[in-house]
């Protein structure tokens, strides 16, 4: 047998009434430079490295596409009847 669950609390609403602190633009920009010193920044090389990575990845996946569209355009010829 299926069991049933019971639920309690205010049902959806009840989430929705905590109350929302709010904080003025100098303590929002306060607390923005206090998060900023906990970021750990690469360095040039590992951004440098990184970057060329993406290029590569890019030059890749730019000859599979290019090999998959030159296949396609072939097959879609001799569909066609209009190849060789």
């Amino acid at each position: 047998m299926a069991e049933l669950t019971k639920k309690t609390g205010g049902g959806a609403g009840a989430e929705a009434s905590l109350p929302v602190r709010r904080v003025g633009p100098i303590e929002f920009f306060q607390q923005v430079r206090r998060e900023m010193k906990k970021v750990t920044w690469p360095s040039w090389k590992e951004t440098w490295l990184t970057t060329m990575m993406v290029f590569i990845m890019v030059g890749f996946t730019m000859v599979f596409f290019f090999v998959v569209d030159t296949v396609l355009a072939f097959g879609e010829r001799l569909l066609i009847g209009a190849a060789g």
